[in-house]
């Protein structure tokens, strides 16, 4: 037995009486403080990892996982391929597929965060995933009821309380970044039908199902969540289109809050045979204001660039 002094999480010298086996405890409880957060009152900067957590290397971080949540080195490999770049940590949780935090009891007592990236299942301890700042971020807005965000990239949103969030453009979807979700302390986040949670839910599901050409199902989003959703980013009723990294789509919004999506019925109406349909070459459509004859292959040819004036389609009368 030997008396030595051990420096816990907190950083604060303790003497301690202990054989070796005993110190090697020790000093896991204290990795386990690390990886779980506990132990330190310190809070992170946007891009940076506490000098605390440092004092730990990979190697003996993965040992400890390793054994005691069952996570092999290759789900740690992108960790530590990144060990000393947090922002690309960051952008693989936000910019990935099957985000998760691991809320099996094994999981969630060492602080783990997973995801899938390049085909593998990737694993990064939660105290090495930075905690973002809104402060220097854009807000996401339209201009000319046109929103373009750049895919993958991170945008300011403002919540109805004036809490800023960081939320972040991947493939399509839009909404509050993964990371800070998971990081978000339950304390600090009610989950009730009027909090920041679920108004930002709400209108990340709006965005990302218009960014992605989907419909707009009542029964999941009411007309007026609709309209107060696109007057919070910039769109008023008539023509506006969205391009958040799944392609451009245009629709048209409603007085009322219904949306039509144009992307949808120009693509109809330019694919289909409209000879076959029963129409004849010349025939013309009217579509948003526009005028389109039938040519000799049965088509029309409408784009979504081209400039709408009207808010209906009009079909020619067929001859029988």
């Amino acid at each position: 037995m030997i008396n030595t002094a051990l420096t816990g999480a907190a950083g604060l010298g303790q003497p301690l009486l202990h054989s070796k086996k005993t110190n090697k405890l020790a000093r896991q409880r204290a990795a386990l403080q690390l990886l779980s957060g506990a132990g330190s009152g310190r809070s992170r900067d946007s891009f940076t990892i506490s000098s605390e957590a440092r004092k730990f290397s990979r190697e003996s971080i993965v040992a400890l996982v390793d054994k005691s949540a069952n996570v092999s080195r290759e789900e740690l490999s992108y960790y530590f391929a990144n060990y000393k770049n947090p922002r690309a940590i960051l952008d693989a949780i936000n910019f990935s597929e099957g985000v998760s935090c691991g809320y099996n009891p094994a999981f969630k007592d060492y602080g783990v965060m997973r995801f899938h990236y390049n085909g593998s299942r990737q694993i990064v301890p939660l105290y090495a995933v930075p905690k973002m700042s809104a402060g220097a971020l854009s807000e996401i807005h339209a201009v000319n009821n046109t929103l373009v965000l750049d895919d993958k990239s991170y945008y300011a949103w403002t919540a109805p309380s004036g809490r800023r969030y960081p939320w972040a453009v991947f493939n399509g979807y839009v909404g509050w970044a993964s990371s800070e979700v998971m990081l978000a302390e339950d304390k600090d986040m009610n989950r009730g039908e009027n909090s920041d949670r679920w108004k930002m839910r709400k209108a990340g599901n709006i965005l990302s199902n218009l960014a992605q050409g989907r419909g707009l199902w009542e029964e999941l989003y009411s007309r007026k969540e609709v309209l107060a959703t696109c007057e919070k980013v910039g769109i008023k009723p008539g023509f506006f289109s969205i391009d958040a990294g799944a392609g451009k789509h245009t629709y048209i919004l409603q007085e009322s809050g219904d949306v039509i999506n144009v992307s949808k019925e120009i693509k109809y109406l330019s694919s289909t045979n409209w000879i076959n349909a029963g129409y004849k070459e010349g025939d013309t459509f009217s579509v948003y204001g526009n005028e389109y004859a039938i040519d000799s292959s049965g088509h029309i040819h409408v784009s979504e660039d081209d400039a709408f004036t009207a808010m209906k389609v009009k079909f020619p009368r067929r001859s029988i």
